[in-house]
């Protein structure tokens, strides 16, 4: 259990209610240090103390204000309320009717003037700065009586003059009790973050340059030291350009922009830099400069491609990482799981588009196989003279320009995790044949080898053609059925709902340009998305939020109009009306007439267009009163009224 030192800061009678609250407080993780004094005369005891291990103080009035004004240390005052003024007055009353409130100068005091009226008393308030002057107010003060804190009763008494000690209320002392140690948690967690962030930034191999935003260095760390030769210890307090002249950080300082991967050559040293700004509240402040050796970079990547016997070829992507909230999806993805537990072939199907790789390797990271390699072929990328080699290898002297000892193929490569042949209706006749008897043989031969070497492979095979109308003239019907144990079709975007609009907010919330102006875009204009039927599916959507993110970025003004016209403009207005034609059964090159044309077909381009009918009625082919006519027959018009 941690334990929480809280000085309270207590004179005379007030020592009273510190140790009664302390009782009734019962924390044993609280230990409560009374430290007795008087406005200055507490300063040394409480930088003392905070030597000790104190974070926090209790005080009230002067005692209080004065710590927190001549010390570092941390201070809750213990605030009196009007009730504990009542209190003080209704005893006052019965020494005399004539009653001074003593208050320190900078301590607020609350309005009494409903006391005098209720309790039929004059009340004045006596100020005071120090201890000397508060002795010469209250001797000229004229009171019967004063109200006040131990000091104040002190010099009452010595001139005679009735008193009344006014204290809080023992709930309010152990109410500031709970929110010191609170106060003391949250300090002592910052300073364990501190030292945690202060022990990154001292052990990083990586060197590390903090400045102002005047281009002062105001933290090095002793990497930098080791990189450049250097004492860093030297170097605060100095600009970075006098000390490292090539670390141009004014773009940095300037615009805000990240700089990655810039190659310096710094006191004679290959560097690559990364440079961010430190911003607070939109404001920046300073600049983080990273800085690595390229000769230690280039080292660390030896050491990773050697340690990597399987040459990077990995999986990136997860179950998690497909963004849906639809039925359908949600479906294909526990198919995809059932599928992935197992050993045998899976053909993948869909339109172009639809992330067909990315199921591929969600399904290798959920599969028996994760710890192998995923090897991904696009089989119509490839030339048919390369495809061969590529996937079977060849051993040296096959043909000419072959590698010394050979190369090793795609399915030796892949050998105890995942095979991804993409656009598999685009093999060639002529390897059909011959991939076929890999999967059967579950062995691989090289070009002008000699050798048999085993393989344990998964097939996953993909395609947005149909196979089975390929077949025999384009496709080996014993190789489909090799392939096609088990069959997983990816939905188009169009079948998937609100998915368009959820996975189009998550590539707008990636784009560095809205990050950059700060866009933020109504949810109701992603309804155009709807409309769209996305022949290119993902990737399309894709394509047309980088369109759509470089509109926005020189766009004048900024409300949903605005942006859904940029949308439109985006994905292509033509193709979006073409697309709500064919919705409603009719075709867009085809003029309408009035018996024609149907209710919906309307509302929907009025919705696209912003109720714009001049425009609806041109799409249309129809006059604007017409158009008008129409409209007022609708239920709730009066939203499409202009």
């Amino acid at each position: 259990m941690k334990n929480y030192k809280i000085g309270f800061l207590t004179y005379k009678k007030l020592d009273i209610l510190a140790q009664e609250a302390v009782k009734q407080v019962n924390d044993p993780s609280i230990e409560i240090i009374l430290i007795e004094g008087l406005m200055e005369n507490l300063i040394d005891k409480v930088n003392e103390e905070m030597k000790n291990g104190i974070d926090v103080f209790i005080g009230g009035g002067s005692n209080a204000i004065t710590i927190s004004k001549y010390t570092d240390a941390k201070v809750v005052n213990i605030k009196l309320t009007f009730y504990d003024y009542f209190n003080a007055v209704l005893k006052a009353r019965e020494i005399g009717n004539s009653i001074g409130i003593v208050n320190y100068i900078e301590t607020p005091i609350i309005d009494l003037s409903k006391l005098e009226n209720l309790l039929n008393v004059k009340i004045s308030t006596i100020t005071y700065q120090d201890k000397e002057d508060l002795y010469k107010l209250i001797e000229n003060s004229n009171c019967d009586v004063i109200i006040g804190a131990s000091l104040a009763n002190e010099i009452a008494q010595e001139l005679g003059i009735g008193n009344v000690l006014i204290y809080p209320g023992i709930e309010a002392i152990i109410n500031t009790i709970i929110e010191a140690k609170e106060i003391s948690a949250a300090i002592r967690n910052e300073k364990e973050k501190s030292e945690i962030f202060q022990a990154v930034l001292e052990f990083s191999p990586s060197g590390i340059i903090v400045t102002g935003d005047d281009s002062n260095i105001i933290f090095s760390n002793p990497a930098v030291g080791k990189i450049f030769g250097t004492d860093v210890s030297k170097s605060i307090g100095k600009s970075i350009y006098e000390i490292f002249p090539e670390c141009d950080i004014k773009g940095v300082l300037e615009n805000g922009e990240p700089q990655y991967g810039v190659i310096n050559r710094v006191k004679a040293k290959d560097v690559v830099v990364n440079r961010i700004p430190l911003e607070i509240d939109n404001n920046i402040i300073g600049s983080i400069s990273i800085i690595d050796k390229v000769s230690e970079i280039l080292k660390t990547e030896q050491k990773i491609r050697i340690g990597n016997s399987k040459k990077g070829f990995i999986a990136k992507h997860h179950f998690s990482d497909i963004i849906t909230n639809s039925k359908i999806i949600k479906e294909t993805i526990e198919e995809a799981k059932l599928y992935a537990r197992t050993s045998s072939n899976i053909l993948i199907t869909g339109e172009t588009g639809t992330g067909k790789e990315i199921f591929a390797q969600s399904i290798h990271n959920y599969s028996f196989k994760f710890n192998g390699p995923f090897v991904a072929v696009n089989c119509a990328a490839i030339p048919e003279n390369l495809l061969e080699s590529e996937l079977f290898g060849y051993d040296e002297g096959a043909f000419t320009g072959t590698k010394v000892g050979g190369k090793a193929g795609f399915f030796e490569i892949a050998h105890n995790g995942t095979l991804f042949l993409d656009e598999i209706g685009e093999l060639p006749l002529s390897l059909q044949s011959r991939l076929l008897r890999v999967l059967q043989e579950k062995e691989v031969i090289r070009i002008g080898g000699d050798r048999v070497t085993p393989v344990d492979v998964r097939i996953i095979a993909a395609t947005n053609k149909n196979l089975l109308n390929k077949i025999p003239d384009e496709f080996r019907m014993d190789l489909y059925y090799r392939l096609n144990v088990l069959e997983l079709s990816i939905p188009s975007l169009m079948k998937r709902g609100d998915d368009v609009i959820e996975i189009f907010d998550h590539f707008i919330s990636k784009n560095s340009n809205l990050k950059r102006y700060k866009i933020k875009i109504p949810k109701d204009v992603y309804n155009v998305l709807k409309y769209y039927s996305w022949p290119g599916n993902i990737r399309e959507l894709q394509n047309i939020s980088e369109r759509f993110s470089l509109f926005l970025s020189n766009l004048n003004k900024e409300d949903a109009a605005t942006y859904k016209k940029a949308l439109i403009k985006a994905i292509g207005e033509e193709r979006i009306i073409s697309d709500i034609f064919k919705k409603h059964n009719f075709k867009y090159d085809e003029k309408l007439d009035k018996q024609e044309f149907n209710d919906e077909i309307i509302k929907d381009l009025l919705y696209l267009f912003l109720n714009r009918k001049n425009k609806v009625a041109d799409i249309l082919g129809i006059g604007r009163t017409t158009l008008w006519r129409t409209i007022k027959t609708f239920q709730n018009f009066d939203k499409f009224e202009d």
